[in-house]
């Protein structure tokens, strides 16, 4: 036998009391008068031993009712285990789901409540000296550390939703991994797994090969009462430039995940102090794309949040986005031994370009500092010293467009055009030469002209240089020659690389004074800006650059009026980028717009919840229990629950056999009989 709380046996010495009355009470002497004495000597000796009999009874049942009161506050057990599980540890390892899937309603509340409340009962029916070991999405490594009862129940507490998505494959990976920790292999320790989650279906890579032979797993699905889900799912601009006093049309893409068309749904958008609203109809299992117009009318760091009104689940309703209107682009010319003057020319007829030039034989670091865009004019030879600023402007998100000049040296631009992931340059061509035709489809063109038009009066090219496409495949072509081959184009990396596959120079054409050229100029100037992401998302890779100049070294907060940290930063050709990635534990980082300062405000960074788990679907008992069953687990007991009700005598969790019930009513037995032998003992 056990005892669940043995410091109450110490109430044992109380019982010296009732022995103590006991003496005491039935000594009391009365004096009364007879005139003789005769008859009560006889009758004092006729009932002395019935009433020392009587005594003792009152005092065994006094001592019997203390006795089991003792016991029942002390609440002796035995364990149900064999002798030899007896010298087992007996460990109780749960994991409770707490990513936002779980805010779902079941038929009691939201679901990360009825985990809760289920883990609750587990661990108060558990017997005395089990150990716990609660985990969560978190997976840190505080988590993996033994807890008593009262500790586990202080973590349920604490537990609250977390942006962090967590696969089965992970969960049991870090299970497995926490248990070699904890227990050695020599250790002799029974693990019981319980795994409270609604189960969802994630998509994800992760394969181990991690076993877990020395689980019994109790996998517990909570079910939502409706698997509805209506959220936003992105946002993004129909033009990635933003200027003043220009109409921005925003778009968004809301997602109906439920079985019904749903209409009226109610769309708010709050952008820099405007707020507009408006109802759109999304159908049954699909996404509807929809957009606003608005204005900005000044310079600066701007903010907003689109919400879609949904009364389920609710992370994933607000999307949250910033962005910069700047007052001008920042362009570098350098030109070489064939540039022409029309390149500063065009740049010049619009004051949002702040344009300045050097020679590519005196190109320094300085030059590129905090320029968008970077045009190589009229260059026979990229020295190898300019090609690595070039690649490090261009991985810095600056944009390049190149110009090379008619007497081109292969070698040495095709070594740099090979860094760019641009096609090689090959011979010069003469014949078909004549543009043909402009990739309307492209964004570059879509943005220029409004109408497609096979008649557009072309420039005439004379000579070109026959791109050698191979293996780039990331090449987008935007002018198109009779002969089929590309004259001008672009490839994406980190930013956009230009390249015109023949020359300027008017021995080559007259493409330089038309007005093809100067729209070409221009369109490449407006969208080599400097871009910022509109959101980073919660547990996905990603960084954000910024691109503002900072006079000292001084740390970055990120901050809003209930949170502040200071974020993880990097220098690259010298820009400062911000990410999310030194975070292990994303409990306290919440979505919303955050500002970034350090003694002045460098700009906003919009933090999103990932939308992996909007979509409601979960896997089936089947799925699950093989699932575990692959993994080599000892036992796997499969149960759903609809509501509260967790069956938890199913789960059979070593639990303690208790007494305390009949330690109670053997206590009201003896305290009865006491009362009865009081009363006939006066009788």
């Amino acid at each position: 036998m056990k005892f669940l709380y043995p410091e109450f046996l110490w109430a044992f010495t109380a019982l010296i009391i009732p022995i103590v009355i006991h003496l005491f009470n039935f000594k009391r002497y009365k004096t009364l008068y007879f005139s003789s004495l005769q008859f009560v000597k006889h009758v004092d000796q006729k009932t002395k031993s019935v009433q020392r009999l009587k005594h003792l009874l009152i005092l065994a049942s006094r001592l019997l009712a203390f006795i089991f009161l003792v016991l029942a506050f002390a609440q002796p057990y035995f364990n149900g285990a064999a002798s030899e599980d007896e010298k087992k540890e007996n460990v109780v390892m749960m994991f409770i789901d707490n990513s936002f899937s779980m805010q779902a309603r079941g038929v009691e509340g939201e679901l990360l409540s009825q985990a809760r409340e289920s883990a609750r009962s587990i661990i108060q029916e558990a017997s005395r000296g089990t150990q716990f070991v609660i985990g969560t999405n978190e997976m840190s490594g505080i988590e993996q550390r033994k807890l008593n009862a009262i500790e586990a129940l202080e973590k349920l507490d604490n537990i609250d939703y977390s942006p962090l998505v967590r696969s089965l494959e992970e969960v049991t990976n870090w299970q497995a991994q926490t248990i070699r920790k904890l227990y050695p292999a020599d250790s002799t320790v029974v693990i019981q797994n319980v795994i409270l989650s609604d189960f969802q279906r994630i998509q994800k890579e992760e394969k181990s090969t991690e076993s877990l032979k020395q689980f019994s797993v109790y996998p517990i699905q909570l079910a939502p009462e409706r698997n509805e889900n209506v959220y936003i799912d992105s946002v993004w601009f129909a033009d990635p430039i933003r200027r003043t006093s220009t109409t921005n049309e925003l778009f968004m893409r809301v997602v109906n995940k439920s079985q019904t068309n749903l209409q009226n749904v109610e769309v708010v958008v709050k952008m820099d102090g405007i707020t507009k609203s408006f109802y759109t109809d999304v159908p049954a299992m699909q996404s509807k794309s929809t957009s606003i117009t608005y204005t900005d009318r000044s310079a600066g760091f701007k903010k907003g949040q689109i919400t879609v009104v949904d009364n389920h689940v609710l992370f994933d309703d607000t999307y949250f986005l910033s962005y910069e209107v700047k007052t001008g682009a920042n362009v570098l010319v350098v030109n070489a031994e064939d540039a022409i003057p029309n390149v500063e020319i065009v740049l010049g007829l619009e004051n949002y370009y702040k344009v300045s030039s050097t020679q590519i034989t005196s190109i320094t670091l300085d030059d590129l500092k905090n320029k968008d865009l970077v045009i190589i004019n009229g260059a026979n030879e990229v020295p190898s010293g300019v090609q690595n600023y070039l690649v490090d402007f261009s991985e810095s998100g600056g944009a390049i467009a190149l110009f090379p000049g008619k007497s081109a040296n292969r070698q040495s631009w095709n070594q740099f055009l090979g860094k760019m992931q641009l096609p090689l340059m090959g011979a010069t061509v003469t014949s078909g030469t004549k543009i043909k035709s402009l990739n309307f489809d492209d964004p570059f063109i879509k943005g220029v002209l409004e109408k497609r038009s096979d008649r557009l009066n072309l420039p005439a090219v004379t000579k070109a240089i026959q791109p050698i496409i191979g293996g780039t495949s990331n090449f987008n072509e935007l002018i198109k020659m009779q002969n089929g081959l590309p004259l001008f184009g672009y490839s994406n990396g980190t930013a956009k690389t230009y390249m015109f596959y023949g020359t300027l120079h008017p021995d080559w054409g007259n493409i330089s004074r038309d007005a093809l050229f100067s729209t070409m100029i221009l369109r490449i100037s407006e969208l080599s800006q400097r871009l910022q992401p509109l959101s980073l998302t919660i547990g996905e890779q990603g960084t954000f650059p910024l691109y503002s100049e900072s006079e000292n070294e001084q740390a970055l907060h990120l901050s809003t009026s209930q949170f502040d940290f200071i974020p993880q930063t990097t220098v690259k050709s010298g820009v400062r980028y911000i990410s999310l990635n030194q975070f292990d534990n994303y409990q306290q980082l919440a979505a919303g717009n955050y500002t970034i300062k350090d003694n002045l405000n460098r700009g906003v960074l919009s933090i999103n919840y990932s939308r992996i788990e909007s979509v409601l679907d979960y896997q089936t008992e089947a799925e699950i229990t093989d699932f575990f069953t692959n993994k080599g687990a000892a036992e796997v007991s499969f149960k759903q629950v609809d509501g509260l009700n967790t069956p938890l005598n199913d789960l059979r969790i070593n639990k303690p056999f208790s007494y305390w019930k009949i330690c109670i009513i053997l206590t009201l037995i003896f305290v009865l009989i006491e009362m009865l032998l009081v009363r006939f003992l006066k009788q």
